[in-house]
């Protein structure tokens, strides 16, 4: 997230955790699988979707195969979910190949934050904070998001275990910070539920610059980030503590995440290969029995692959089919190509809510690239958290409480009457003083305007230049300011709940309200982005994957965004992706380790 960039912050004071390693005769230690039993939902009232585009051939002709080689589980992806199944299959005495279609580990995991929703976690007495497995349910259900009931009870009863067993195996550790759930003031709604991994040091593995897709220093916690405010998100920190990682290569947030499971699944034995794209699914009587490549060679699994490859957001094709409003902006790394749809769909595997992301809104720099050269663009905080700023469409008007977590969701609404986004285009607009002290699209306080921001000194320049109505414009801000000033919205309610004043200006009178009234005046485009997509490989609550009649598909799990999200269309929580990824991918490396669907 992104306070004043210039008041002396920019550019920790603790020492990074040195971590704790264990011998190979506690690695090599099998433990029970135990993957557990449930009962199979008929899934046939879910609907079908032919119109994935399948990764590999239809015909999935295994067994005329020549397998080079074989391992017990064979995981999809290096991100939080896949390697918190290769550890966790591992851990319970399974040979384990991890393989990545990149020459970057990590995934989307590794430029994010890090954050982990895990309620109910064993780290609570640091912030004397009272959770239990009821809270959590009842705070899930009050969001109305618990459409697949045992899937949610599964990820609560989960998400405790799966992040003491990760501290327990790899190095990391993890604390509580002040982070308050998205509805915190709902039933069962929590301030601390978030958890962030100490410092890690990349030591072995390389330089975190080559191993990640990450492209922001990240050398900064979020418990850093949040007392002062948001919009410093992604800058460099001027704090003593910043800078001594800075100066010995310590990362934080995702990276720090990815970078201890990394060493705890080289402790343990596992096998990573980059630049391995899967492209089919090989199968025996309908059980998956390996992977081929895009080389052409065939990997055996002789209990199970997870399918871990994360979303489709990258796929231009699957997102025409099945998303709303065009996501056309890309906030992560361009491998997210929805390979474990065909994958699986394919094996028989059921699809569902392909419909859904966790959207949240962006902002272009063009400048910034990808390693690959591809358009690297940037999650909005400062121009909606902050005060001095207000959102609004095409039609000069206000549209959303612009701070809300899920915000996005807005621009994907649609005009029933026109078939057209209601709120596309839709714009940023903030006075002099937003931007004396707040970054906005990658600009700082005192830089000049780039060519993607556009500046006017008056409400009726700006109002031509980006192609709205002058009075609307006026009207819509004369409206705004009128009850800014006094720190309310009665519109849109806007700085209401702890989630909103958490991520906005701790120093400011009314941490997300301000007027926007002195001149010159600044729009920029927000654009319909997302951290990830939703749909994917349906599972039961034990991370198999299932066909639409709820009956497992024999060898195969999933896990992270390559699965059928359990929480709805909204988020909950920030971390939400990860406390997920992590939860499913402990429960995914069990059941495949166990051998059993």
């Amino acid at each position: 997230m992104d306070a004043a960039v210039r008041g002396g912050v920019l550019r920790d004071r603790g020492r990074a955790h040195p971590g704790r390693r264990r011998g190979a005769d506690h690695r090599r230690r099998r433990r029970g699988a135990d993957p557990g039993e449930g009962r199979h939902r008929d899934l046939r009232g879910h609907r079908r979707h032919p119109g994935v585009l399948l990764a590999g051939p239809r015909r999935l002709d295994g067994a005329e195969r020549v397998v080079s080689e074989s391992f017990d589980v064979v995981v999809i992806g290096s991100g939080a979910a896949g390697l918190t199944a290769a550890l966790t299959a591992a851990e319970a005495g399974a040979s384990v190949l991890v393989l990545e279609a990149s020459d970057r580990w990590g995934g989307s995991t590794a430029v994010s934050g890090g954050l982990v929703w895990a309620p109910d976690h064993h780290h609570a007495a640091e912030k004397q904070l009272v959770d239990s497995r009821d809270d959590a349910l009842a705070y899930l259900r009050s969001c109305a998001y618990a459409r697949e009931d045992d899937r949610v009870v599964a990820f609560v009863d989960a998400v405790p275990q799966a992040v003491r067993f990760v501290e327990e195996h790899t190095p990391l550790t993890f604390q509580a910070i002040d982070y308050p759930d998205t509805f915190a003031e709902r039933p069962g709604g929590k301030l601390h539920r978030h958890l962030e991994s100490l410092p890690q040091d990349p030591g072995a593995l390389g330089r975190w610059q080559d191993l990640f897709w990450t492209q922001d220093e990240p050398h900064t916690l979020m418990s850093e980030i949040l007392p002062i405010g948001a919009h410093v998100y992604g800058l460099p920190l001027d704090l003593p503590a910043v800078t001594e990682r800075r100066e010995r290569g310590l990362v934080t947030g995702g990276a720090a995440l990815v970078t201890g499971l990394l060493h705890g699944i080289d402790a343990a034995g596992v096998t990573r290969r980059p630049d391995s794209r899967v492209t089919a699914l090989t199968t025996d009587a309908g059980r998956v029995t390996g992977v081929t490549l895009a080389d052409g060679s065939t990997v055996g699994a002789r209990r199970g692959v997870v399918l871990a490859s994360g979303g489709f957001e990258w796929n231009d094709d699957l997102k025409s089919a099945h998303l709303s409003v065009p996501i056309t902006h890309q906030v992560t790394p361009p491998v997210q190509h929805g390979d474990a749809l065909g994958l699986a769909s394919a094996a028989g595997a059921a699809l569902a809510h392909t419909h859904e992301n966790w959207a949240w809104p962006a902002v272009e720099v063009p400048m910034d690239l990808w390693p690959d050269g591809s358009p690297r663009h940037h999650l909005s905080f400062s121009e909606r958290y902050m005060p001095h700023c207000l959102w609004v469409n095409g039609a000069g008007r206000r549209f959303v409480n612009e701070s809300s977590h899920n915000v996005a969701l807005a621009l994907g609404e649609v005009d029933p009457t026109g078939h057209r986004p209601r709120n596309l285009p839709a714009w940023s607009v903030m006075d002099a003083r937003f931007r004396a002290r707040y970054q906005v699209a990658g600009v700082l306080p005192g830089e000049d305007a780039s060519e993607w921001i556009v500046e006017a000194p008056t409400l009726a320049g700006l109002a031509a230049l980006i192609g709205v109505d002058a009075g609307a414009l006026a009207e819509t801000v004369d409206r705004f300011n009128t009850f800014a000033a006094d720190g309310v919205d009665p519109d849109f309610g806007r700085g209401l709940s702890a989630y909103e004043r958490a991520m906005g200006d701790p120093t400011a009178t009314y941490p997300n309200l301000g007027t926007v009234a002195e001149g010159p005046f600044t729009a920029v485009a927000i654009r319909p982005s997302t951290v990830g997509t939703k749909g994917g490989v349906l599972t039961d609550a034990r991370a198999a994957a299932v066909r639409y009649d709820g009956t497992p598909v024999p060898g195969l799990f999933a896990a992270g965004n390559a699965m059928a999200a359990v929480f709805g269309p909204g988020i909950s929580g920030g971390g939400m992706t990860i406390g997920n990824a992590i939860a499913w991918g402990w429960l995914a490396g069990r059941g495949a380790a166990g051998g059993a669907a």
